[in-house]
């Protein structure tokens, strides 16, 4: 009697555990849906303002070898926002398209942009498949400039330290 009322006790915790986590779970995806949902229009508009700033601020800034740096710190930081606008717009387009279903379909394959992109495409929401494919190339795009901007010029290096090519003397032991 005992093992009996163990293995049914055990049998009800898992199951507790499995309908609290799929709840957890299905709350959360609906207060990210809603969330998305309330700032889209505000998300469209940062994205853009943000790539905006970044080819009109950024970009001519490089001129100047002191702010390289900084703009390498702000590229990724504007990339990490644009990539998390991106992801949010995703998310809401396919379960927008597919539903509930939509996110475990999302998260099975782990690549919610891209099938948000097809999705679109398919869909014949062009639109939307631009504006992802325009933020998802300016993501990648602000971070490998900023990978760029960081090799241009070393952390700490100065005129005059040992590194600089210009304080080497090169001599022909020829």
């Amino acid at each position: 009697m005992i093992k009996v009322y163990t293995g049914v006790k055990g049998l009800a915790m898992s199951l507790f555990f499995i309908v609290g986590t799929f709840l957890f779970i299905s709350i959360l995806f609906w207060g990210i849906t809603e969330v998305a949902e309330l700032l889209s229009p505000l998300l469209i508009v940062g994205s853009y303002l943000m790539i905006l700033i970044f080819i009109l601020g950024v970009l001519p800034s490089t001129l100047f070898t002191d702010l390289r740096p900084s703009l390498s710190a702000y590229s990724v930081l504007m990339s990490q926002a644009l990539g998390v606008a991106t992801w949010m717009m995703s998310f809401l387009y396919i379960v927008k398209v597919f539903g509930f279903f939509g996110i475990f379909f999302a998260f099975l394959f782990q690549f919610l942009s891209p099938l948000a992109i097809v999705t679109a495409l398919f869909k014949g929401t062009w639109h939307m498949a631009g504006h992802l494919l325009l933020w998802i190339g300016f993501t990648y795009w602000m971070r490998e400039y900023s990978q760029w901007v960081l090799n241009l010029s070393p952390r700490g290096q100065k005129k005059g330290d040992i590194i600089d090519v210009d304080a080497l003397e090169v001599e022909n032991h020829g």
